[in-house]
Order: C-alpha cells, then structure tokens, then sequence
C-alpha cells in the first residue's frame, strides 16, 4: 500500500485494529463512527503507506466530527456512521488526499482498502458500483464474488479506477448465503454530515448557479411575495421523478419561470435536496414542514445543469467534468461520452434559451441513449415545445435501451454460446431442442440489428402514436437472450458432468496401471480405456457416447461380460440381473 499514502490504520491503545481512515490533511481523518466506538474514544493512528509502519499517533473525535450510526425510518435504512479524527500530532501534509464527487454510477469498477486480520500492511478489493438506495449509501458488488469485504476495512478508501480519485468510504458489508456486497458513503453523503470538510473537495458542486434563483429562498416579511403559497403540485412532480422505479418516466419536464418564486423553492429545494447539496442540519431546518412526499431521497440526482447561454460542447465539458472523464488527446468532450453507459439522473434547466439549441438538444438525445434519465425545465410554457423535446429524449433513452439489450444477446450468441459448443456437443434432448430454439431465436435478433440504425435515423414517432417497433426490437431480444441462456445452462450441464467423467476415468484406471500389459485382457482393458479417454478429450465431446465408452471400460476392469454382467449374473451397480 505505498503508494496509497493517505491509507491509515486505527486501532486501541495497545490493543486491536478496529479499522481505516482517510489522511485528509496533517492532522484530520475521516472514517466511520462505529470504527470508533465512542465520541470520547482514544485511538491511536498509523499511516499505513509510510514504507516502514510510521509511529502511532494518538487522536480524538473533532469538534462536531462526530455523526453517530442511526437505524433509517423504515424506508431508507440506515444513516449517518462518520467520523472526523483530530491528531495530537501533525503529520506530513504531503501525504494527504482530496475526496471527489464523481458520481457513483452502476458497474463503475473500484477498489477497497482496509485492514483484515493478520494484514498489517493493508490489503485491495476490486468491485464494482451497484444500486444506491435513499440513505446515500452506495452497494459494491464483490469481483469475484466472494472476495467480499471483512471486519477491518469500514472507514477505508473506495478509489475510482478509472480517475484514481477517492470517492467514498467503506462503511459495511452484507453476507448471506451466497450473496455478498459491501456498502459505501460517497463522497456527497459525507459532505451531507460533514460540511466543514468541502474544502478538502475540490470538485466542482453538482448544481450550477443560477439553476434556481436565490430570490426565492430570500423571502421574509418584508418580501411582496411573503405570503404566496409554494406550488406543492409542483414539488410531488419533481419528487416523482427523481425518486425514480421501474415505473419512472425516463424524460419529464416542468416550467419554472425565473420570477416564479412559488415555484423557484420548490424546484431549489428539490435539487439541492436530492444531489445532497443540503447539509444534514440545513436539510432538517428547511424540510421539516414539507408535505408528505415532497423530499426526494438523498442521491438521487447526479447533476442539474443550466445550458442558459451554453454550446453544445460546454454542456458536454460539464458532464465529462462531473464523471471525471478526459478526453484523448486530440479527443473531444463529447466523443469521451459514446460507448460509456451513463446510468445519470439529470436536471436540465434553459434548453429554450441555450446558444445552441438544436445541439443542445441533440447531446441530450445521446446521454438519454446512453442510460441518462433527464429532467427538462423551461422558463417559457411552451407546451408543444416540452411535449416534442420530452418524447425525444423518452425515444432516444428507449433506443438506448433496446440497442444495449440486443447486443447484450448478440454477444450470448457470438462467443458465450460457441464457447460451449466448441466444448461439448448436444446430441440428445432437452440440450438438442434448446440449442435448436437458440439458433432460430439468435437468429431472429441478429436480422434486427440494422432496425436500431435506422430508427436512429427517423426519430422519435409523431406524437400519440406508439414506439411499437422498439418494443419488438425488445420483445425479440428478450426472447432471444432467454433461449440462448437456457442452451447455455444445458451445455454447462454437461461441460460439468464431462469433467466429472474425466475425474472417475483416471480415479478407476489408476489401481490398473501396474497390471501386467501382456495378458490379452489387460490389452482390450487398455483399448477400452483408450476409446474412452479420447472421446472425453476430444473437442467437442460427446458426452452421451463417453459415458457409454466408460461403462464399458469399467465392465472390463470388473470383469463383467458384454452385457455388463459378472460372472456371479450382478450387473455393473451390484443388482442381480435375470
């Protein structure tokens, strides 16, 4: 871990490892309350990337560094669980590290650090980003699955792989059975706890300014606007969405108009409340009296942008920005941003007044393609305008969609399938019918391919009408990837009974090895270990016809007839036969 040199180790005086920190500056650590214990706690404090483990330094829980674990309500889970250390003292600041907001998207590969047991030094996971759940908290899947996180690694670093960026601690982990995960904090959430940290995040805020004007949260009692009511339709709306489902539209809009301060609130609460801009004592102060289901759950928006007087390439800018992509040299913004899925939740304010646009639109178009759910907000009621851009954006997301499906079947046909079949073949039945139905199913997606390319090219269809074709594009793929997952798992099947075969050929052959090779019998033992032995090597194998070859091999090492019985009339598992 030396090259990790912010990665520190906390323990008892003189007694064990409770777990790991985040050297974020000479003297502060973050790490995970429960790693503590107790606000009053004593610890002792090691810089693990130091060559040779530097010397303990004492430390304690930093004025109002302390967010103590707290069952959620019942929705959410969990919240809270951070911790800020102070140490007696400084340490070389040189060793410090910066936290980073980058957002905590699906699949996005990762490492863990921490302390196992008998791991001194500190040891690496790698896992990658699965769901995020209201309480801020981000699931990691295990690579490979039980490489799972242990007691020991809470409070250590989660580093982005592509960007070397922390973003994020390690705060629990999850085992039953054979599921594994563990659980982070992003960066975002402990900000969320621990604002007197954002100077040790340099990344730019998820809001832009001037996405919702500052007029609306300046009321008071000499404001004219004092007394107008917030719009809570408005409020539900914006909640709605971005609390998201399997329902959620992937497109929506509003209208906001920048005078509007009963509708301004809403929509600055929304945001500021959903990305985690909102500290925890700001979000209790301004949310307490909110109506039932107007707080939209922490992390759930990614980036709310406004493109008021923006290119098309400064909106791309903004977003590689906030995913922490850099373009290739020669590369640009927008370029970086095809072939990345982008699983985003956006809000989008000033499409009708961008500097471009149509290519303001069009980049929109595909982000929603690449997995982005966006929110439009228009300053003008424009109703056809919103209605036009929302169903563009809805078609370009569901195309997205059914593209990724359909090579997603194309890659189970091109080389999961043939990977099987140049292993073992499938003669028999049920495998024989399920490889039938795959190839005429395989087949019947591949045709669709070029249907992708040229629905790209119409458009979305005019409005009322349905996007039928994709759902068949949808509907064929889906069908296609059951058939060929079914033919697969019948290959496995017997991929697995070869190898078993294998291990009973040689576990048998092995006793007859030092037999005499002259006698005639132990010649035709031989050839018929022989031609049962290269039908089990052979590629692909028959696995039917070598599991006969070995019955019959094993019949001549017992002594058993043709008809596989013995001398004593005993079949080959010992029952008499007629």
């Amino acid at each position: 871990m030396a090259t990790e040199r912010w990665l520190v180790r906390i323990r008892q005086p003189g007694g064990p490892v409770l777990g790991a920190g985040v050297l974020l500056s000479a003297d502060l650590v973050l790490t995970c309350a429960h790693v503590v214990g107790e606000p009053d706690a004593s610890l002792m404090v090691e810089l693990a990337g130091a060559g040779a483990m530097a010397d303990a330094v004492p430390a304690r829980v930093a004025e109002d560094g302390w967010v103590p674990h707290r069952e959620g309500d019942g929705l959410w889970g969990p919240v809270g669980d951070v911790a800020l250390l102070r140490l007696r003292w400084p340490q070389p600041a040189e060793r410090a590290t910066t936290l980073h907001r980058l957002p905590p998207t699906r699949r996005r590969a990762v490492r863990l650090y921490g302390f196992p047991v008998d791991a001194d030094r500190g040891f690496e996971l790698d896992g990658r980003l699965g769901g995020r759940g209201g309480d801020g908290r981000v699931q990691i899947k295990p690579e490979p699955p039980e490489a799972n996180a242990v007691e020991g690694f809470s409070g250590g670093a989660v580093v982005d792989d592509e960007t070397d960026r922390v973003i994020g601690i390690v705060v629990s982990r999850y085992r039953l059975g054979a599921l594994r995960a563990s659980f982070m904090i992003p960066t975002g959430t402990v900000l969320h706890y621990l604002p007197q940290i954002r100077h040790f995040v340099p990344s730019e805020s998820v809001i832009d300014r001037g996405f919702a004007s500052d007029r609306a949260l300046r009321r008071d009692s000499g404001n004219e606007h004092a007394e107008e009511k917030e719009d809570e339709g408005l409020a539900l709306s914006l909640t709605d969405f971005l609390s998201g489902g399997e329902a959620a539209p992937p497109a929506a809009s509003v209208v906001v108009g920048p005078d509007d301060d009963t509708r301004e609130l809403p929509l600055w609460l929304a945001v500021n409340a959903a990305s985690g801009e909102l500290s925890a004592h700001d979000r209790a102060a301004l949310l307490a009296d909110a109506p039932p289901g107007t707080v939209p759950p922490i992390g759930s928006l990614d980036l709310a942008i406004s493109v008021t007087g923006r290119t098309r390439a400064e909106v791309a800018e903004r977003v590689c920005g906030r995913m922490g992509f850099v373009p290739a040299p020669g590369d640009t913004f927008e370029a970086r941003l095809r072939g990345n899925p982008l699983p985003l939740t956006l809000a989008v304010r000033g499409v009708d007044r961008a500097r471009e646009p149509a290519g303001v639109g069009e980049l929109l178009g595909l982000l929603a393609e690449q997995g982005c759910r966006t929110l439009l907000v228009f300053d003008e009621d424009d109703e056809p305008a919103r209605r036009a851009a929302t169903a563009a954006l809805e078609f370009r997301f569901r195309l997205g969609a059914a593209d990724r499906l359909l090579n997603d079947c194309l890659a189970l046909g091109r080389h999961d399938l043939p990977a099987r079949t140049r292993r073992v073949t499938a003669r028999a039945q049920p495998a024989r019918g399920a490889l039938d139905r795959a190839g005429k199913s395989f087949a019947a997606a591949s045709a669709l391919k070029h249907r992708i390319a040229a629905l790209r090219t119409q458009g979305p269809p005019p409005p009322g009408r349905s996007m039928d074709e994709i759902e068949e594009v949808v509907a064929t793929a889906t069908t296609a990837i059951a058939d060929l997952s079914a033919a697969i798992g019948h290959l496995d099947a017997l991929v697995a009974r070869r190898n078993e075969l294998r291990g009973r050929l040689e576990a048998a052959h092995a006793p007859a090895r030092g037999r005499d090779s002259a006698s005639r019998a132990a010649l035709d033992l031989s050839d018929r270990y022989c031609e049962a032995r290269d039908l089990l090597w052979h590629a692909p194998c028959d696995v039917p016809a070598a599991e006969a070859a070995i019955r019959r091999y094993l019949d001549a090492l017992h002594g058993r007839d043709s008809d596989g019985r013995d001398s004593h009339g005993k079949d080959s598992d010992g029952r008499d036969r007629p």
